[in-house]
Formats: C-alpha cells, structure tokens, sequence
C-alpha cells in the first residue's frame, strides 16, 4: 500500500503495517486476498506483474516466490522502504501511479491492493494502467468502497483521513469502462475491513493511526462517517480490452 504523492499523514491503513516500526502487514484480507486475486486474474507462468503501490514490497515477495515477474511501483522514496521492499532495488520502481515507467504493453497483470483510493488522480492511474497492460490483460482491485453511496460525501469531506478517496462502485465501474476495461469480477470483502480494523483497534485501543486521523477528520467523525457510507471492501478483477475496441462496452 501506499499514500498518494500529497501532504497525507501516512496512516496504518496506507502504509501496511501496525504502527510505526512495526514489521508486520496490515491489509484487509492480507496476502490470502492477494492469492484469491491471483486466482480470479489467472495470469501465466512467469507473467510479469506489477504491484501498483507497493509499500514495503509483501506482494511483490509473494509473487517472485511464486515464479511470477514481480515489480512493485510506489511513490515513497523512503530509503528504509525501498531497503525493506528490495535490497538491491531490482523489483521496485519509485514512480507516481499517474506516470508509470513501463513500455505500451509491457505488462500482463496488475494488483492494486489498498492503494487505488489514495491515488491524487484516480482517472488518469487507470488510463497508465491501460497503457501499460497487454490486452486481454488483468487490473486486480481490492480497496474501500461505500456500500451506501448516498452517504459519500460525508466521508469525502475528511480530508485529513485517509479513507477521503473512498470508491462507489457504479463511478469505478464508469471509469474503468472508459479507460478501456471489462469488469468481470467483483467480489465483497468487508468481513476482512472489519477484522482489519478489530486487530488494530485490540493492539492500539484507537483506531486514530490506522485512518489517518488529524486535524478536524478526528476519530470520531472518520468511524461516523464510515457508519454512514457502510463502509466495506471489495476485490475486482478487470480484463484490459483490445486497443481497436476501446470504445466498446463489454461483457464478460
């Protein structure tokens, strides 16, 4: 996971880990959602993959041990990231989402786990994503969504939370329509948010480090909020279409 390149504190949730200094991974559904992923996006063996927001590099790990072409992208130049994510800086990109590094068509798959939301521009992430997949290749999604979207505005207005970016379906949906994607796949994950949440929550007695909570986005109006907006997580799987049916829409 990742911020996106903005003035955001970097909360629990966005960074992937517990606290400060602490090692270990905290995403919704962790690593066993990384592999259902996996398995609805059936890329090949050896397929070169791109973790689109890193963090410290836990999914890129876990696909290079698979056998697949593993690089992680992620705008954080900390140098204490990049030496945890990969000593020797092979499968790791310091690039913003929104400006890939990658050649037209260079890529077969891409996961984008807990980072979509943060993105400063979400349109034009998934226009690089387009670019750079294969067509007939997979955009995995998992991420926060609002399962009440009448409430959205609500959340979007905690600006300094990092649960602002927050997904309604039907808009990702149009989006990636237009960015020249088929949705085929898209699964609820909000036991998983939930678990997520309880953990930090046993370990910190607040949940204020794991949204980001700072300055008017107290603790409080971020858990009122979310209530509203039925806060929940999702994974989606996506297939890039072919260049000449960009304009098409498309079923799966």
């Amino acid at each position: 996971m990742t911020l996106a390149c903005t003035n955001r504190d970097r909360s629990a949730y966005a960074t992937g880990r517990l606290a400060q200094g602490d090692a270990r991974l905290l995403r919704p559904g962790g690593l066993e959602l990384t592999a259902r992923a996996i398995s609805l996006g059936r890329p090949g063996a050896g397929a070169r993959v791109l973790d689109l927001g890193c963090g410290a590099g836990d999914t890129v790990r876990a696909l290079c041990s698979q056998g697949f072409d593993a690089v992680g992208v992620d705008c954080a130049a900390d140098p204490a990231i990049a030496k945890e994510s990969d000593p020797n800086a092979t499968a790791r990109r310091v690039a913003r989402a929104e400006a890939l590094p990658f050649a037209d068509g260079s890529v077969d798959a891409i996961l984008a786990e807990c980072s979509l939301s943060l993105f400063e521009d979400r349109e034009r992430a998934l226009a690089e994503c387009a670019r750079v997949l294969v067509d007939g290749g997979r955009l995995m999604i998992s991420d926060l969504y609002a399962r009440q979207p009448d409430a959205i505005g609500q959340v979007r207005a905690l600006h300094g939370s990092c649960i602002a970016g927050i997904l309604v379906r039907e808009e990702l949906e149009t989006e990636l329509n237009h960015a020249g994607f088929c949705v085929g796949v898209f699964e609820d994950h909000s036991r998983a948010l939930r678990e997520c949440a309880a953990r930090f929550l046993f370990e910190h007695g607040s949940l204020d480090g794991l949204w980001g909570c700072c300055g008017h986005a107290s603790s409080h109006s971020v858990e009122a909020a979310m209530r509203a907006a039925r806060a929940g997580y999702f994974l989606l799987v996506a297939t890039r279409r072919g260049r000449s049916r960009k304009g098409e829409r498309c079923h799966e």
